[in-house]
């Protein structure tokens, strides 16, 4: 079973680097933040900017740009694509639906905007791929998966999970369940390469796994360091700088906690460990940390619903084998 690769996503001028410290397999960069970005658009080798030889992909921005009440143009999204030659994908414009007010009419017009999108950027790169958000309704996303499948891109990007799988509010009960099954399932019919959208976490990184996804990202990492928490192996987060706690909730870390994340540092040669002290006091040092947790923590979920998910997933599976051996 291979290892899903874990991109992380980051700001193109931001700090810290985490690959200045360890190997990171990929990044993923996005067009909104260069078009806000001066000094990036006059640079045309990405890795340059951002001092890393590695992979990059760049998405295109377009959840930003919505959170800023504008609407990307693609003309002008294939402007900033065109401009650098290193990128290895460039991820297509795609209209998020809302789980909660989409009807099915709302849904085709968005995912057929989307495929407009990308029937324009592939005309123009080699290296586009498409991009599909999941709804509950499933019939209509795997209807527009096929559809992207006539074009046989390299990869399949498949966005939208976050609201389902790890805030699970204003969407269906056991929306967990579904969604993590549409992936098994979406994988185990078309054999092809998928990537998830923004789903890179200690919790669901075994799942994930577990079912052949191939790569997922994840920006946590620097947005729980700003706000003074760490991310722990195995899942959850606590708090470590001291101020209050006004985003997200979450607990204030015991000894034990901080003894725990220690321990799985050390153990998998983290290698700036020591500094462990600076956890409470910079917002770099935890960023790093919870790239580290974020890109090394594998280990099977140990209780809640993840777990029961991934015993059920582990049954269907074994299932499967046992049914197609017979």
């Amino acid at each position: 079973m291979a290892t899903v690769r874990i991109i992380l996503g980051t700001p193109v001028n931001s700090r810290p680097k985490p690959w200045l410290y360890f190997r990171v397999p990929a990044i993923m960069v996005n067009a909104f933040d260069i078009m806000r970005s001066r000094g990036s658009r006059r640079e045309h080798v990405i890795k340059n900017v951002l001092q890393y030889d590695g992979e990059v992909w760049m998405d295109s921005g377009g959840f930003q740009f919505l959170r800023h009440g504008k609407v990307p143009n693609i003309e002008d999204l294939a402007k900033v694509y065109s401009q650098y030659w290193d990128i290895r994908y460039f991820l297509n414009l795609d209209y998020p639906p809302s789980p909660p007010t989409d009807d099915e009419h709302d849904l085709e017009t968005k995912l057929r905007k989307s495929l407009n999108n990308y029937e324009y950027l592939i005309r123009r790169f080699d290296n586009v791929l498409p991009v599909i958000h999941y709804h509950w309704r499933t019939e209509v996303i795997t209807k527009y998966i096929i559809k992207y499948l006539d074009y046989n891109p390299k990869c399949i990007a498949i966005g939208g999970l976050v609201p389902y799988v790890l805030i699970s509010k204003g969407v269906p009960k056991d929306s967990r369940r579904s969604a993590i099954k549409f992936l098994l399932r979406t994988k185990q019919e078309t054999g092809m390469c998928i990537h998830v959208l923004g789903l890179g976490s200690p919790v669901i990184n075994p799942i994930l796994k577990f079912i052949n996804i191939d790569s997922t990202d994840t920006s946590t990492w620097r947005v729980k360091a700003a706000y003074g928490k760490v991310v722990m192996p195995g899942g959850g987060e606590r708090h470590v700088s001291g101020r209050s706690i006004n985003f997200g909730g979450g607990k204030e870390a015991s000894r034990d906690d901080l003894v725990r994340l220690y321990a799985f540092l050390r153990d998998t040669g983290f290698p700036v460990i020591d500094r462990f002290n600076d956890i409470m006091t910079s917002f770099e040092y935890r960023a790093l940390v919870n790239a580290w947790v974020v890109l090394n923590s594998f280990e099977e979920p140990s209780t809640g619903v993840f777990r029961a998910i991934y015993d059920e997933l582990t049954r269907e599976v074994s299932a499967k084998i046992t049914e197609e051996a017979r």
